[in-house]
């Protein structure tokens, strides 16, 4: 009889013996305890050390019987080969041996340990109880008194199981409950309509609703790049003026979507137009910060940075050369990055809109600032 091929290397300590099977419907029956050992043994260790770890309890097992022959492999291997046999509360141990490791199981340790010293501990009392006695004579009282331990350990034991059971089947509960309350806000979440166009069953926010906001938050900000360069700041009227045309500018451009098919909803022309109108942001952002680059705030830094990258080189070689235009260039962007956060803020503040980004001010701001407040006080004092 052959070992299944889904169970060799499982079985393979007791391939010899299950050849000696002599039905195949016996063989065929007795595969099914093996393969739900298995698979009990694959959410403990995992599907790659199951079969490793009930291959190493079969030879351990076989190892133990001493040599004797296994003449009857169906009842061995029921009875003796598959149960977990844990000599600890570890549940992953089994006589002794950490099933995910393969080696001595800690608890073991601690336990076997626990026990000599209770032993000991026994041994000293009843050698100060009775101290006329020798040791023949303490033997048996040692043995009562401790059976007597090993039995109130035990019950105690008992009931911290029994307790941390009750304890752990009401935490299941909790979270069972909390899982359950979770799950019916999740239905009414997703079962209450769109605030805006009172789409049943949107989670309170439709797709179309929730593109077309995206889409005005991109016009804004894309309207906010043309002001930052264009704008005069100190004639209020004018910013507004140009802001407008800017903006209907804008919306005719991002509703200029062609190639969009109406009949799949209204959601497809939402996401045509955020779609448009984020690819004209990034469009406009690059003009702006490729025309903020030839700045001469731009350059002059450029220049700079260049210099004081090839001050102490000598010789210039070409790889010097380059590292300093690298760096120059690196310059140059982010000056320009940080002209345009610069207009921007300005925009914003010009037009009384709440900032998108905090205003980050200099050092020497904050100092001349401070100093400022001090000469305040001392002429006040």
């Amino acid at each position: 009889m052959v070992v299944p091929e889904d169970l060799r290397e499982a079985l393979e300590p007791l391939r010899t013996l299950w050849s000696g099977l002599g039905r195949v419907s016996t063989s065929k029956w007795l595969a099914q305890p093996v393969r739900t050992e298995l698979a009990r043994l694959r959410g403990l260790v995992g599907e790659e050390s199951a079969e490793q770890a009930l291959a190493g309890r079969l030879r351990r097992r076989l190892h133990r019987s001493g040599g004797r022959p296994v003449n009857d492999l169906v009842g061995w291997l029921l009875h003796f080969g598959l149960p977990q046999r844990p000599g600890c509360w570890s549940h992953l141990c089994d006589d002794g041996t950490r099933m995910d490791t393969g080696g001595p199981c800690e608890s073991c340790d601690c336990l076997i340990g626990d026990r000599r010293g209770l032993r000991r501990v026994v041994a000293a009392e009843v050698a100060v109880r009775y101290p006329h006695m020798s040791p023949e004579e303490r033997r048996p009282l040692y043995e009562r008194e401790l059976r007597t331990r090993y039995e109130r350990q035990m019950a105690e034991d008992a009931v911290r199981r029994e307790q941390a059971a009750r304890e752990r089947e009401m935490r299941d509960r909790a979270v069972a409950r909390q899982r359950d309350r979770l799950a019916q806000r999740d239905a009414q979440r997703a079962a209450a309509p769109c605030r805006e166009c009172a789409l049943p069953d949107a989670g309170g926010r439709c797709l179309p609703c929730t593109l077309a906001d995206g889409t005005r938050q991109l016009v804004v900000q894309a309207v906010e790049v043309v002001l930052a360069l264009r704008a005069d700041l100190g004639d209020s009227q004018a910013v507004e003026e140009l802001a407008g045309r800017v903006e209907r500018d804008t919306w005719a451009i991002v509703r200029k979507v062609d190639n969009v098919d109406d009949s799949n909803g209204p959601g497809a022309r939402a996401y045509a137009e955020y779609d448009r109108a984020r690819r004209l942001v990034g469009q406009r952002r690059s003009r702006a910060l490729a025309a903020l680059a030839a700045s001469e705030a731009a350059e002059s830094e450029a220049r700079h940075v260049q210099w004081m990258a090839l001050r102490n080189v000598w010789p210039v070689t070409a790889d010097a050369r380059q590292k300093a235009e690298d760096a120059a260039g690196r310059a140059r962007e982010r000056v320009a990055s940080e002209l345009l956060m610069h207009g921007i803020l300005e925009v914003q503040r010009a037009r009384a809109v709440e900032p998108l980004v905090p205003v980050a001010r200099r050092w020497s701001q904050r100092l001349a600032q401070f100093l400022d407040e001090q000469r305040e006080r001392v002429s006040a004092s």
